[in-house]
């Protein structure tokens, strides 16, 4: 560290040792008076954010949500996002590149943040919808024995099943891919996975999905812009067939009136001053140039941004000393729901167009390894495989062996994930062996590439019951919530996250309006 660096962070530590770093108590004292005063604030637009601001609202509470992402509205003319045929810098958050194109193009608030960590790359929504606008559209309930296996006795099973599951179905608007759909020309994909399932002898089903299948239709018939029935969903569905909460939990919030959405605004720094939080953002342009740095303060925040955006400000928050009441647990604990990618190469593309965004898994949950689920999805198109004929996502029980640290010369919050140890690399062999079952059923074809360096699905950093009270409130900091995926483990029992992520912010938000307000 050369003397530069070491008489900043030499400064930086002695600011944090106020329990404010980088803020004197006088320069804190004005960035309140200039804040603006909120009842709630909401940090993050996905699936968490968006229930807690409904829950609010419906509790007669103003809340301002900020997002640093734009909003996606559906156009008639269906070119809201970028797609495969003609990627741009909407693909991808601030950045020239995405795994999914080789092509380049100018940074700009995309929608699709991808970031290298060691171990890992992970995956995550930007947007006015968050990680609703990118994911597949599973939502689906876990087995009781792998829930708990995720989850050990932080959370009840028989309380998420009987209530909060059944309230997140209803609020997202959830069903399966319907007979007619599935047996159009565009479905031959999801009808041969169903047919190489059963020959391997894996127990296959339709998956809830949040889907509206009358759009679909209206693809099929050529009423509306395909976007769906192509395979389109990783950069979002352009005909606006996925139901992304912008569309329908936060919509519902923001009907109300009471519920005040800020697009573009990234939440950098977060200080505690009295009974208030005073929540620094920056304001950006489409470009991503920061235009403003406005200034929240609220006696209730509600942490919402995912696992990564979440533990970005917690662990630097804890490190500079302005959140130094979070206890050890904050950091730690995180997962990837055991994703692993697999693609089917060599094989003759069953259909021209692949429709999607998913449709049936397929799980051996009864096996004395780990257990693997199996969702049948469109080809992603990744560059590095070619043409491929079939992708599937496989999700299982890992637990959260990742951790967040702070960079204090870069001033930046780093993941590190193990990959290499006996937990991690048990779920990788069940993976391989379950592929070996579906390729010896299916006349010896080499599915030939499976890989975990890739996940869509951060869970973890702040651990319900071990950083967090019941309610999602932070320990050491009342008024402080974590409600999103943070929350969560490592994983949620061998099924994609999406539907326990909403259900557990449901939860926590509630109880915390029960208890707290």
């Amino acid at each position: 560290m050369n003397q530069d660096v070491s008489r900043r962070w030499a400064l930086r530590l002695g600011a944090a040792a106020t329990g404010s770093a980088l803020f004197g108590g006088s320069l804190v004292s004005r960035t309140a008076a200039a804040s603006e005063p909120v009842d709630a604030l909401v940090v993050g637009s996905g699936y968490a954010g968006s229930v807690a601001a409904l829950r609010l609202a419906e509790a007669g509470i103003d809340s301002v949500v900020v997002e640093r992402g734009r909003r996606w509205p559906i156009t008639p003319d269906g070119d809201t996002f970028a797609t495969p045929p003609v990627p741009d810098g909407r693909a991808a958050w601030l950045s020239t590149r995405s795994p999914f194109t080789e092509h380049t193009f100018a940074p700009f608030t995309g929608v699709l943040e991808t970031c290298a960590h060691d171990g890992i790359t992970t995956m995550a929504g930007a947007g006015v919808g968050g990680g609703s606008l990118v994911n597949y559209a599973a939502m689906m309930i876990p087995p009781g024995n792998l829930f708990r296996q995720s989850f050990g006795q932080a959370l009840d099973y028989t309380e998420m099943a009987q209530h909060w599951y059944p309230r997140a179905q209803s609020l997202i608007g959830l069903s399966t891919v319907p007979d007619d759909v599935l047996n159009s020309s565009f479905y031959g994909n999801a009808r041969q996975f169903a047919r190489r399932a059963d020959r391997a002898g894996l127990a296959m089903q339709r998956s809830e999905m949040a889907v509206d299948w009358d759009i679909v239709r209206a693809e099929i018939a050529g009423t509306t812009p395909r976007s769906a029935i192509l395979g389109h969903a990783v950069w979002g569905i352009n005909s606006g067939a996925k139901r992304s909460v912008d569309r329908t939990i936060l919509a519902r919030a923001e009907r109300t009136g009471r519920t005040d959405v800020r697009p573009l605004h990234l939440v950098r720094d977060i200080l505690p001053q009295g009974d208030r939080y005073l929540v620094g953002c920056e304001q950006l342009d489409e470009e991503g140039k920061v235009v403003g740095r406005p200034w929240f303060s609220s006696r209730r925040v509600f942490l919402a941004a995912g696992s990564l955006g979440t533990m970005r400000l917690l662990v630097r928050a804890k490190a500079r000393g302005s959140l130094s009441r979070l206890n050890e647990a904050v950091g730690t604990g995180w997962g990837t729901s055991g994703d692993h990618l697999v693609a089917g190469t060599g094989l003759k593309f069953n259909n021209p167009d692949q429709g999607g965004p998913a449709h049936m898994h397929a799980r051996t949950w009864d096996t004395s390894g780990a257990p693997v689920t199996l969702l049948s999805f469109p080809p992603l198109g990744l560059p590095a495989l070619g043409m491929i004929s079939s992708t599937m996502l496989a999700v299982s029980v890992v637990p959260g062996l990742g951790n967040f640290t702070y960079d204090p010369v870069s001033d930046e919050v780093k993941l590190s994930w193990p990959t290499s140890d006996p937990r991690v690399v048990r779920v990788s062999s069940a993976v391989r062996d379950t592929m070996r079952q579906w390729d010896s059923a299916n006349f010896g074809l080499d599915l030939d590439v499976v890989t975990p360096a890739l996940t869509a699905h951060s869970l973890g950093g702040a651990a319900l019951g071990a950083a967090t009270k019941e309610t999602g409130e932070l320990i050491g900091h009342p008024g402080l919530f974590v409600i999103d995926s943070s929350l969560i483990p490592g994983s949620t029992g061998a099924v994609p996250p999406a539907l326990t992520v909403t259900a557990l912010a449901d939860r926590c938000v509630t109880l915390a309006l029960q208890r707290s307000f």
